[in-house]
């Protein structure tokens, strides 16, 4: 993040998200240890707190980054420095970038173990059964490991919630990736022409949003319509999310000024995004109730993470050039981006389809 904040050119940005990406193994992780804390009982509250996690980052990280950017263009008396002005957004990487040092010595002193082989024994007497059966069951989660290929895994069972994952993830990034870039476009090529800082306030505030949303009713949710039901509401929600886009085009075009007609278009948009990202706890529940065991739920969750890093990764790439090549020769209006999107929401809508109708019973 701080090699972010003191680029000064496009590729030196480009090596700082790289290394950001290589150094963010921890959502694997997270997904992990979150499976090995859970049961079938409470597995939907788990798994709603990670996306409650991303949902506040996506509340502070854009207001952060739209009001921090720039810092000698906002308060001049107070960065007068040049290097300010040399670099216009390292106060705002610097910022975002402290929190995880805090979060190193938290889970350094408070976060335990969940894999019971690794776990540190709490005194320093330890009986001999106790020791022995650690022992052994290490021995017998190394030995079943070993034994189980990565070929043998990829049954439908495994694959099909993998590939559900892989598919939400490519359009979810594609559609963070759009908002920003549709709501800075200027209003003759089709966008909604406004300031980083109303972006960066907007996107916070859909934030907070979301994220309050999953923390209070998600888990609820899961219970009364089951997590496949759920899913599939939620992945057919992304064809009217696309819709939005020409629509609010088409109602600046028409009014000539953002006025109630459009914000009542974006809180349109803001709802079909809560019942869109209520998708991703669901997914997930499905991807580590398909490990056959606990011992390969590592596995699982990193063939599951490597097909969404590699999603994440082609998704806001491919999705940005299509929106600008549609934009610049006017391919269905402009709009050729939103139709493949939706013919892909579609495929989407086809695995969850395939999904088993319950999650599989992990105790």
């Amino acid at each position: 993040m701080i090699c972010f904040g003191f680029s000064t050119t496009f590729w030196s940005l480009v090596m700082s998200r790289c290394m950001w990406g290589v150094l963010n193994g921890n959502i694997g992780v997270m997904k992990i240890v979150m499976g090995e804390l859970t049961d079938s009982t409470n597995m939907a509250k788990g798994f709603a707190l990670i996306p409650m996690a991303w949902l506040t980052g996506g509340f502070a990280g854009p207001l952060m980054g739209g009001m921090l950017a720039r810092p000698q263009d906002h308060w001049p008396k107070l960065f007068i420095n040049p290097f300010w002005g040399k670099y216009p957004y390292f106060l705002a990487c610097v910022l975002s970038a402290s929190p995880l040092l805090l979060a190193f010595f938290i889970l350094l002193y408070f976060f335990q173990e969940t894999l019971l082989s690794k776990r540190r024994p709490r005194s320093t007497i330890a009986t001999p059964s106790v020791s022995r059966g650690i022992n052994d069951q290490e021995a017998f989660v190394q030995q079943s490991t070993t034994d189980t290929l990565l070929w043998s895994l990829l049954t439908p069972t495994i694959v099909i919630p993998i590939a559900s994952y892989a598919m939400l993830s490519f359009l979810d990034t594609s559609f963070r990736a759009l908002m920003p870039l549709f709501l800075f476009t200027p209003t003759h090529l089709g966008g909604m022409g406004l300031t980083p800082s109303s972006i960066g306030l907007w996107l916070a505030f859909s934030g907070i949003v979301d994220g309050l949303f999953q923390a209070l009713f998600l888990a609820k949710i899961v219970d009364w319509v089951g997590p496949k039901y759920l899913f599939c509401v939620s992945v057919s929600c992304f064809t009217p999310l696309m819709v939005a886009f020409p629509i609010m085009s088409w109602l600046l075009h028409t009014r000539g000024m953002v006025d109630h007609a459009i914000m009542y278009a974006l809180l349109g948009q803001l709802i079909l995004t809560v019942t869109w990202d209520m998708a991703f706890a669901t997914v997930l529940m499905f991807v580590t109730a398909s490990a056959p065991a606990k011992n390969v739920l590592g596995v699982v969750n990193g063939l599951s993470q490597t097909s969404a890093s590699i999603a994440r990764a082609l998704g806001p790439a491919l999705t940005t050039s299509l929106f600008a090549f549609s934009k610049k020769h006017n391919i269905l209006n402009g709009n050729a981006v939103y139709v493949v999107l939706i013919i892909l929401s579609g495929v989407l809508r086809w695995l969850g389809s395939q999904l088993p109708d319950e999650v599989q019973d992990r105790d």
